[in-house]
């Protein structure tokens, strides 16, 4: 077989794995009080958390294993495999740093839309830590959703694709498609839940398919450039913390839309423009 042959079935098969090891754990230890629609249930989302961390341990290992066969020279090779899937230490720093700071130009309008409606208070910042252990849709949202999809649908696919011979582009633009996809089994749900038409939840599935394709893009581009998954699992909690960003926001603030308008369009303006000099190596990326 062919190794982009390969990439691409083996990256497909990471994505149905880690949407099956939802279903797998929750229906193997389902909650009699829930159904495995209740994607908001103390039970179920402990299970559904627990599934896609066995899943994302075994598209590592078997990406690593490809990727191990795939070397020429076997020595130091363990070390090189790391560094292909963003794990080398000595990255995740100045990751972190580009990521965040592209993300909150991106985010501009979002950012002054929320300063204007009154921030975030230090003591909700205080609370966090008690929260995620407390919550369990906070620890879903913002810990282990974040990391495990970005190191599926990132370091386990991305390294494949590039190390495959595929080219830069089509790692960055379309590999996320398949993260886009994975979101799409939520649809079911929707509508088994009766939270809207057929028509209605298709339309929201629509639209969530663009923005995780979107953001897939994102958490590529910055993948391959700063050679790390730190930046990108903080842009992914940034983005979920954040939400999809609202320009009607705008009306419910008249006396400021016509600057708000200005941060939405500065934002994208200013990542465009900051995002190839800031992932730069030997700006902040070493």
């Amino acid at each position: 077989m062919e190794p982009g042959t390969l990439a691409v079935l083996l990256s497909l098969g990471h994505g149905v794995l880690f949407v099956a090891s939802i279903y797998i754990f929750m229906a193997l230890f389902p909650a009699a009080s829930a159904t495995i629609h209740d994607r908001d249930h103390p039970h179920i989302i402990k299970q559904r958390m627990r599934g896609v961390t066995l899943s994302t341990a075994l598209s590592l290992v078997a990406t690593g294993t490809v990727l191990w066969r795939w070397q020429d020279d076997k020595a130091d090779a363990k070390s090189r495999i790391a560094a292909q899937l963003g794990l080398d230490v000595h990255m995740a720093l100045p990751s972190l740093i580009v990521s965040l700071v592209l993300m909150g130009v991106l985010f501009l309008g979002p950012l002054v839309v929320g300063h204007l409606e009154g921030g975030i208070a230090w003591d909700d910042v205080r609370r966090v830590p008690a929260t995620l252990w407390n919550q369990p849709t906070w620890m879903r949202n913002y810990v282990v959703g974040p990391v495990a999809e970005e190191l599926v649908f990132r370091a386990a696919v991305v390294p494949l694709w590039a190390a495959a011979g595929l080219s830069t582009a089509l790692c960055v633009f379309a590999s996320p498609v398949i993260f886009g996809v994975a979101h799409v089994h939520r649809a079911g749900s929707l509508y088994a839940r009766g939270e809207g038409s057929l028509a209605a939840v298709a339309l929201g599935t629509l639209v969530q398919l663009a923005y995780t394709t979107v953001f897939g893009w994102i958490a590529a581009g910055l993948f391959v450039r700063t050679r790390s998954i730190a930046g990108p699992i903080a842009a992914h909690v940034f983005c979920n913390v954040q939400g999809l960003p609202d320009v009607s926001k705008a009306a419910q603030h008249p006396g400021h839309k016509y600057f708000i308008w200005l941060a939405f369009g500065a934002g994208l303006a200013g990542f465009l423009v900051l995002f190839e000099p800031m992932t730069r190596p030997g700006v902040i990326i070493p």
